[in-house]
């Protein structure tokens, strides 16, 4: 996910092209299907991870779509709103991260 952001921000400088950006977009979007596909499997089910990966995937594709967007547009509007759903999707992966941890813990303690 950082390497994510660090690329958007090489990109946005023109440092680089838009190709790697665009391919671990989609890499973080498998990454987190098949989390969710986890999540909404496992037993027993804890729903506030549930929840979490379904908004976190869908975060992840209104991204992409903002990206093509900003891509195909330039428009800086679209790039803010870009930027400002990288850092809800950043802070969605790490409170999934803690989650994970308390939901291990309390399934070691059953």
């Amino acid at each position: 996910m950082f390497l994510q952001i660090a690329l958007g921000g090489l990109l946005t400088f023109g440092f680089i092209t838009p190709l790697p950006h665009i391919i671990t977009g989609f890499a973080v979007l498998v990454l987190a299907i098949a989390t969710m596909a986890v999540a909404l499997a496992s037993k027993p089910s804890f729903r506030p991870m549930q929840g979490l990966s379904v908004g976190l995937v869908v975060l992840i594709v209104v991204q992409i779509i903002l990206g093509f967007v900003t891509l195909g547009s330039g428009d800086a509007i679209v790039a803010w709103v870009h930027l400002v759903n990288a850092m809800a999707i950043y802070g969605m992966a790490v409170a999934g991260t803690f989650m994970a941890m308390r939901w291990n813990y309390m399934a070691r303690g059953r």
